[in-house]
């Protein structure tokens, strides 16, 4: 980066600080295009001559190690002929959480060459003298940022147009912030204001229901006195925690607004997650109004699955809403206590990504790949990357390289070879971590976790093995993909090694089992691993149908087990089970667990929209081989209706029970 872009930021850094950037430039003409290239840290939002270009900018670090993302803008739609101001707020968050590092400074980084614009060369600054860092309750450690307040009667000049009380940007040591690399997703969306309509007064509190939950930045209208103060949350600010975590309670972000005399329009400069909008404010304060503005990863929900089962639309209908809000900076398992890029979660998501959503979406799919291969540790995979909290779980870091997981979901659905390439050496050196035991077993490995899925009666020894025996099939296949043929005799070795100690070890006349007691997972990841023989189906069969261990994350496997085996009316009939208070619900999105309430939406929760696709539809594609074939399972429903994105065109397929037709339109 050269010293004429640089870093800057104020004399002093404080972490929760907004600072205001001011930059004054003469345009000769307006150009073609105008690219900036910004870089952060923490979040920016933009202005050109009053009007907005970037209301959310920049990415959580790390892109790799010690190294941001840089964004890159065209202003040339916003520039005029003649004088031009740019402002730009950074809010410096100066924390870290599941999916952000911290820094000891801010910094802003700017480079716009066809404007003769560089942040080292005359750009002002001043601490914008409004915003302020609440009290009590503070936000969890588990996601960046704090609180923020905002204080109206300090806010005299709210589009900076003065330069008054600015002053020089100072330069930073670049080498705090490493040489960022360009944002590989689009530009988050923010949408129009939205009045909502349904308000309720209860108790000094207004409630607000928002039309379906969502990532939102709330917009109040209040007449004041002037300094009544209001506080703003929704009603997904206090989360329990998960199963046998329930006991603790964690908060999420909110608000706090400070009136001045008169109308106040307040707009929340941080993003809430919810169902409802509640304010609480004194009697003197008279809200007029309550809206938002969603915010969120810039996809759109294209696809769609109906039939005639309620449920079962209800299901696939929430499966979306989930996805699409858990989806931001990085796939999150939940939007409202951790925002982790799980990775476990992620290889849950992927398939769901490719039927539910655009083409837009598979970018962050790709992205989290490269983050969980570029960020791993040593020879380390591990999951909640990027982020502070980073922690090996091997179950899911197994999961994540083997047949069913995120990097072979993607080519699966994109054909793309860069993520194969990217991810195979150190995916086979992460295996290479495990040893062998007598047996010809993997030994089992700890890691930061030892965690398999929650609650009770995870047989980890059945499990620990059938995933790195997927994993090492997967990498394989990866080879032949990628003509790697180094790797060969150690995969062949350990394939050959781990089949045959599952079989001596685990195989007990009528399931799979390292100890006393049966397990729906364990005997589902045999059969997906391919070390089930198909003559043993109806005896695992039984095991599916009768045992009902899992919770919601691994209850995926389990569904793709029966269908796999074809005993999809089986997957039917255990998913409407399990899943209907799921659908049933009032909520917009999916539960973390069937019984235990942790978040009210967790991204591992929509198996029931990739069951539908698949199997109930029975939608096959390989976009390697550029093939897509589909074949309904009849006698499930009287009638089915999908619609997903291929090679670019949205297709509809029809399926009709009674004449066993089925009709496809692109």
């Amino acid at each position: 980066m050269s010293e004429k872009t640089g870093y800057i930021w104020g004399r002093e850094s404080r972490p929760n600080e907004i600072l205001v950037f001011r930059r004054e430039f003469e345009a000769d003409r307006v150009p073609d295009r105008a690219e900036a290239v910004i870089a952060a840290e923490t979040r920016y939002s933009l202005w050109l001559n009053g009007r907005e270009v970037v209301l959310d900018g920049g990415l959580f670090r790390e892109s790799a190690p010690g190294r941001g993302w840089a964004d890159c803008v065209d202003l040339a739609p916003y520039v005029k002929q003649g004088k031009n101001l740019l402002v730009i707020w950074v809010h410096y968050y100066g924390n870290g959480g599941r999916n952000n590092t911290r820094l000891p400074s801010g910094g802003l980084s700017f480079s716009c060459p066809v404007l003769g614009l560089f942040s080292g060369e005359g750009f002002l600054c001043r601490r914008h003298p409004a915003f302020y860092t609440p009290g009590e309750p503070r936000p969890s450690y588990l996601y960046g940022g704090d609180n923020l307040g905002y204080d109206a009667r300090l806010d005299p000049d709210p589009g900076f147009l003065s330069a008054e009380g600015f002053e020089p940007a100072v330069p930073v040591d670049a080498a705090i912030f490493g040489e960022p690399l360009r944002r590989p997703i689009p530009l988050f969306r923010t949408g129009p204001e939205r009045e909502i309509p349904q308000i309720q007064y209860e108790n000094g509190e207004y409630r607000a229901v928002l039309p379906y939950a969502m990532n939102l930045r709330p917009v109040i209208w209040v007449n004041a006195k002037g300094g009544e103060k209001l506080d703003v949350r929704t009603d997904r600010w206090a989360v329990p925690g998960g199963p046998g975590d329930e006991e603790h309670c964690y908060y999420g972000h909110r608000l706090e607004f400070i009136c001045k005399p008169g109308l106040n329009r307040l707009e929340g400069c941080i993003r809430l997650y919810g169902e409802k909008i509640l304010v609480r404010c004194g009697p003197s304060a008279q809200i007029e109004k309550i809206g938002y503005r969603e915010t969120g990863y810039d996809t759109d929900i294209t696809g769609s699955f109906q039939c005639s089962d309620p449920i079962v639309n209800r299901l696939v209908e929430k499966a979306a809403r989930t996805l699409s809000v858990c989806m931001r900076d990085n796939f999150m398992d939940c939007p409202d206590r951790e925002r982790g890029q799980w990775i476990g979660d992620v290889s849950v998501q992927a398939p769901q990504t490719a039927f539910l959503l655009d083409e837009r979406a598979m970018l962050l799919v790709k992205k989290a790949i490269r983050d969980f291969i570029t960020l791993r540790k040593g020879d380390v995979l591990v999951g909640n990357v990027p982020g502070e909290n980073f922690s090996e779980l091997p179950a899911q870091s197994l999961a994540a390289v083997s047949q069913w997981g995120l990097i072979a979901q993607y080519y699966r659905y994109t054909g793309d070879r860069d993520a194969l390439r990217l991810a195979f050496e150190p995916a086979v050196r992460y295996l290479k971590l495990w040893g062998l035991e007598e047996s010809g077993l993997a030994a089992h490995r700890d890691g930061s976790w030892p965690w398999y899925d929650h609650l009770y009666n995870c047989d980890g020894p059945v499990i620990e093995n059938a995933w790195y025996l997927s994993a090492l099939k997967f990498l394989r296949e990866a080879a032949d993909i990628l003509n790697e043929h180094g790797e060969d005799a150690f995969l062949e070795e350990r394939i050959s090694s781990v089949s045959q100690g599952f079989e001596r070890c685990f195989w007990k006349g009528r399931y799979y089992a390292s100890g006393d007691f049966v397990d729906d997972r364990a005997n589902a990841l045999a059969v997906l691993a391919g070390a089930c023989p198909k003559e043993r189906y109806p005896q695992i069969r039984k095991v599916l149908l009768g045992v009902f261990n899992s919770t919601v994350y691994m209850e995926n496997f389990v569904l793709t087990a029966l269908c796999e085996m074809g005993y999809i009316k089986e997957a039917r009939d255990r998913m409407l089970s399990r899943y209907y208070n799921l659908a049933v619900n009032e909520n917009s999105t999916l539960w973390e667990d069937f019984y235990i309430l942790g978040t009210k939406n967790h991204a591992w929760s929509g198996a029931p929209a990739f069951i539908a696709f698949r199997y109930f539809m029975g939608v096959d594609i390989d976009a390697a081989r550029g093939t897509m074939e589909i074949r309904p399972c009849w006698d499930l429903f009287r009638k089915m209706e999908c619609r997903f994105r291929y090679q670019g065109r949205l297709v509809t397929a029809i399926a009709d029970n009674d004449t066993k037709t089925c009709t496809i339109l692109s």
